[in-house]
């Protein structure tokens, strides 16, 4: 009986001396925020918020907490409010708990409804999360708040992709939680707390403003984790490799009946899906997958200029340059990425099905087939090419394609080049990605900056809403300019190896 009691007191005390130290280290923490210039005549960031680098908001918590603070000032709308230390009893575990910001009300124009959280964080822990995992939840479970947001600085990359313990812990980067807030004062939505202090307008930046912190960040990531390319068919493009409806148009050029001048009526009854025009020229053809194969090779490799481009080369470089760069996945049947490492004397090898090669080359994973220049040696050449090849992929959780690229989604950065991302199948990894990742967005994606409106306030606000189509599956957007062949492409890749 009295060793029970022993331990209930020592637990009390520890639970009391928690509390004590948490306290102080808020109350330390502000006090250090005071007096750094939190007032009218030292403010860091004044009219001049959205100028400042990220690197200077991102030094550590107090310059971060300042920063958003202030932004806090104009963003949130009337009747919105924040506190700073605000206690948040908790009657099952007897104390409380002392939040870095409170949002009663949340923020509207962050997308925040309801009460939230954000605590600030340098570095995110694995042990530290873990302590607290049980008090996040009984604030979430008992709906004293709705979110509650850790913004971090600095992370244990694999913490954040493995298992997510913390399910109702939304877990936000702060350079990405920075440059969205940015962009939400930019775009004029929190200018009703500013127009009652008088405050001008804040000077919008340019969507290229935007675009260099972006860069910023991920070449700081392409530097710091391990990383893996998605290689779409814009890469292959670049070397006047054609497209996929291109391909089907010279498939179609062997027709009998059906011919090539008949393409587009096809194509307009296959409500203008290439999987379905595909199945369609392999029935119409009544060929077999081998002879269908070896006339895409003739295709493909058709152009002996095909090795020359920009693209191609400088996605090379950064190959043979970057250490951390783990493996490059093709949606491409063709071997120029191989073909030009090659020449340039760095070892690779092709994965396809399940092939696998145990030295130390570096890995290209074709996730829709191979097509060899010549294949000499018979060696099995299964394309993904029709609906049916399709949707065995897409049925088979475990087939290996989609098992290497859920590795790589969920354990690495990614950088998707040449890719427009309306693969229902990518898409769909993505997501199951983005579910196991704490929902942080942290892949990469270059995109031509092209809309369907000549309107200028219709493209930006499709530009816009594609950002946050894509955000959702974990992906920040780099924008590039789509005229001239594409040249902007390769020389902001460039970046990457210069900066390096």
């Amino acid at each position: 009986m009295l060793f029970s009691q022993t331990i209930s007191t020592f637990l009390h005390l520890i639970e009391r001396l928690f509390v004590f130290l948490q306290v102080i280290s808020l109350f330390t923490y502000f006090y250090i925020y005071l007096c750094m210039g939190y007032n009218s005549s030292n403010k860091l960031f004044d009219l001049g918020i959205v100028n400042v680098d990220n690197d200077q908001i991102l030094q550590n918590e107090v310059s971060l907490g300042r920063w958003i603070v202030d932004a806090l000032g104009l963003l949130l709308s009337i009747g919105e409010s924040y506190n700073l230390a605000k206690e948040i009893p908790i009657q099952q575990l007897g104390y409380a708990f002392i939040p870095d910001i409170y949002m009663p009300k949340g923020c509207e124009v962050l997308d925040l409804q309801g009460p939230t959280i954000i605590e600030l964080r340098k570095n995110l822990l694995y042990d530290t999360e873990i302590r607290q995992s049980e008090m996040y939840r009984l604030l979430v479970d008992n709906g004293i708040v709705d979110n509650l947001i850790i913004v971090y600085i600095n992370s244990n990359q694999h913490y954040l992709q493995g298992e997510n313990i913390l399910s109702q812990v939304r877990f936000i980067d702060a350079s990405t939680f920075v440059t969205r807030a940015k962009e939400a004062i930019n775009a004029g939505k929190g200018g009703i707390n500013a127009a009652l202090r008088g405050e001008r307008p804040m000077p919008k930046s340019t969507w290229e403003d935007i675009r260099k912190e972006r860069l910023k960040k991920a070449i700081n990531d392409f530097n710091r984790y391990d990383s893996v390319i998605f290689a779409g068919a814009g890469v292959s493009t670049s070397a006047k490799i054609p497209d996929w409806q291109s391909l089907l148009k010279n498939l179609l050029a062997d027709g009998t009946i059906i011919t090539l001048d008949d393409f587009d009526r096809v194509f307009k009854s296959m409500d203008n899906s290439n999987l379905l025009v595909a199945r369609y020229i392999e029935k119409s053809l009544n060929a077999d997958k081998e002879a269908l194969v070896e006339k895409i090779r003739q295709i493909l490799y058709s152009n002996d200029n095909n090795q020359k481009s920009c693209l191609i080369t400088t996605i090379c470089e950064l190959i043979i340059g970057q250490k951390n760069l783990r493996s490059i996945i093709t949606y491409n049947y063709d071997t120029l990425i191989e073909d030009c490492l090659r020449v340039k004397g760095r070892s690779c090898f092709s994965v396809y099905k399940n092939s696998r090669d145990e030295s130390n080359s570096f890995p290209i994973y074709h996730v829709h087939g191979i097509v060899f220049r010549k294949n000499e040696n018979g060696l099995p050449e299964d394309l993904i090419l029709t609906e049916n090849d399709y949707h065995r992929v897409y049925s088979e959780v475990f087939d290996w394609s989609n098992v290497e690229q859920l590795h790589a989604l969920t354990r690495c950065t990614c950088y998707f080049i040449g890719l427009s991302l309306k693969d229902p199948n990518l898409r769909r990894l993505l997501e199951i990605a983005q579910r196991d990742c704490s929902k942080s967005v942290r892949h990469y994606v270059f995109l031509e900056r092209k809309s369907a409106y000549d309107e200028i306030e219709k493209a930006e606000k499709d530009f816009q809403t594609r950002e946050d189509m894509l955000a959702d599956l974990g992906l920040n957007v780099i924008w590039y300019k789509g005229n001239d062949e594409h040249r902007e492409l390769p020389e902001l890749l460039k970046l990457f190896i210069t900066k390096r």
